[in-house]
Formats: C-alpha cells, structure tokens, sequence
C-alpha cells in the first residue's frame, strides 16, 4: 500500500493537480496514517523520486517546480486541517523549538516537516525557513531560548557550514539540545561527528527522529 501511496502522490504532484494530491493524503489520514508515516513514507519519497527524474532529465525544471509548488501546498494544507486541531487539544507546551536551514541552503521541504511532527508533539515552534545566516538564527535563539534547535543542509557545500554553527550555539544556549539533520550526513559523516557532545543528535534518518521524540517524551512524562 505504501508504494500505491507513493507512486500515486508522485504523479499528481507532477500534474499539479491539488485536489488529488490531498485526496491521496486525506485517505491515509482516514485509514489511521500518523504523521510520520505521511511524512516519511509518502511526501519524502515522492520528493525523492522528483529529485531523480529531474537529474536524469525525465522531467523539466518546470516540471519539478510545479510538484514542489504543490508539495508545499499540500504540506500547509496538511498543517491546517489535519495538525492543528491536534494542536489546539494539547494542555500543555513541551518547551520551545526553532528550526531552519542553514545559510545558502533552499532545500526546506524536510525541516518544515520535522518542524510540523514538533508542533503536534506539543512544542510551541518558530520555523524560520530556508538560507539562515548565523548571526540572524543566533540572535533570534538568544532572545527567544528554545529548549530544541533543528538546524538543516542538504548539499556538501552548505554541510561545512554546520560546524560553526553547532560551536556558536553551544556556546550560546547553554542546556539547548541540538537536532542536525539533511542529506549532507551521508556525503560528510565522519567530519560531522566530529562536532557531536551530549547536546547534539545527528539526524540521519527518520527512525533516528522518532527515537530522540520517543525519548524526549518519556523525559517530559518523568518531570
């Protein structure tokens, strides 16, 4: 059924068409989807598959524009109307998370969605977007002091900039826990763990999301 899901989100988003693309997402929010599953097993895959037509020139760039359009509507609709009624039954905040990519790097569409799965666990969030430079994400967690940061890069280029900002944050935020995550982990692995300490999780993968989450509610169940 996943791959029914996948394939058939793929083509509708390619085709721009709104309406099916969420009629695909709202019937697996009726068949009792969670929304990792949407977002992991459905919108990130369809994205990827985007991705790979697009190198391979099986699609155009307009092509690809259109499905990312439709993606992000898809993903603020999803927001709205499934999310945010959960949102709104929660009785207590979790604490404070902030999340953006980091400077120069456009790709937002996965961070956006950790953002959302933060939301609905309960966490009063502040998405800040794509292409942050430090001094403007520092500033604003220096004001703000969010027990959560989520910072993303996807290509290689924008990946050697995390580093200095795990440092500056470090030194910032004492107590603030670090999520770094993106695509640049498989490619640089090895020089990003070298920036790792208690406070920082690398985020390879989902399971790795879903197991910080699992751990920090049972934290906020034992407080």
């Amino acid at each position: 059924m996943t791959a029914t899901y996948t394939q058939s989100f793929t083509n509708e988003i390619l085709s721009g068409d709104q309406e099916s693309s969420w009629s695909i997402i709202k019937q697996a929010v009726d068949e009792g989807k969670k929304t990792d599953y949407i977002f992991h097993h459905i919108i990130t895959p369809s994205m990827v598959e985007i991705g790979a037509l697009w190198q391979e020139n099986k699609i155009s760039v307009a092509d690809e524009h259109l499905a990312t359009a439709t993606c992000d509507f898809i993903l603020a609709r999803y927001k709205f109307e499934i999310l945010q009624p959960r949102i709104n039954q929660k009785d207590s905040v979790m604490g404070k998370a902030l999340f953006f990519c980091v400077e120069n790097e456009e790709h937002d569409l996965g961070i956006r969605m950790t953002a959302q799965l933060f939301e609905e666990e309960g966490y009063n969030v502040r998405m800040m977007g794509a292409n942050l430079p430090l001094e403007y994400v520092k500033e604003m967690a220096s004001v703000w002091m969010p027990d959560v940061v989520g910072v993303s890069a996807s290509m290689l280029a924008q990946g050697k900039k995390v580093p200095s900002y795990i440092q500056s944050f470090m030194e910032t935020l004492d107590g603030t826990e670090l999520l770094v995550g993106g695509r640049y982990l498989s490619l640089q692995a090895e020089e990003a763990l070298q920036s790792i300490n208690h406070r920082v999780t690398m985020v390879r993968s989902p399971e790795d999301l879903s197991k910080w989450m699992e751990k920090d509610r049972k934290r906020g169940e034992e407080d």
